[in-house]
């Protein structure tokens, strides 16, 4: 459901599930933007990361429950986003990046998608969404902080073996 309402919002840009038919192009975009692999990772992210990356899920989702998706416009290829429904509980969505091309980074185009996200998952009657954050990417702590996002722990350790050590943020919708 999640799939179909961030296809909705984001119109008229296009977005596609991710297969092994564009896994080209997402490897071209995430090659454009090489500040968040850098981060997380002593490479560059490779062919076989990213087709690993479609089924990768934490401990009882399915492919059912997850939104991995190119976006793109006009102007081309544009983001990746990695979306769990109902994680890590029935309520809140987990957005698992949101990866912005290069060339369009720090344009305001991040801002317009969060939205869309936030949009999409509140439709889905979700209450909230989180992310996890590696306590050295200032960026992400940044944006937690400015869009309101509050830390908090799993209380089932063993999810935390799905992520690297991260820290969570969660922000909660405001009911009409």
């Amino acid at each position: 459901m999640f799939y179909e309402w961030l296809c909705m919002l984001c119109a008229p840009m296009h977005v596609e599930r991710i297969t092994m038919d564009n896994l080209p192009r997402v490897i071209a975009l995430f090659a454009s933007n090489p500040g968040y692999f850098s981060r997380v990772q002593s490479h560059p992210v490779d062919a076989h990361e990213c087709e690993a990356d479609i089924t990768m899920l934490p401990p009882g989702k399915t492919l059912s429950d997850k939104t991995y998706v190119l976006v793109s416009d006009d102007a081309g290829d544009l983001a990746v986003i990695d979306f769990v429904e109902q994680y890590p509980d029935e309520k809140t969505g987990y957005l698992g990046f949101l990866i912005v091309s290069g060339g369009r980074h720090g344009c305001g185009m991040g801002s317009v998608l969060l939205s869309k996200i936030e949009q999409a998952a509140s439709e889905c009657g979700f209450h909230g969404w989180s992310l996890a954050a590696m306590k050295r990417t200032r960026a992400v702590w940044r944006f937690g902080e400015r869009r309101a996002f509050h830390q908090f722990v799993l209380q089932n350790r063993k999810q935390m073996a799905f992520f690297i050590p991260l820290f969570r943020w969660r922000r909660r919708y405001k009911r009409k």
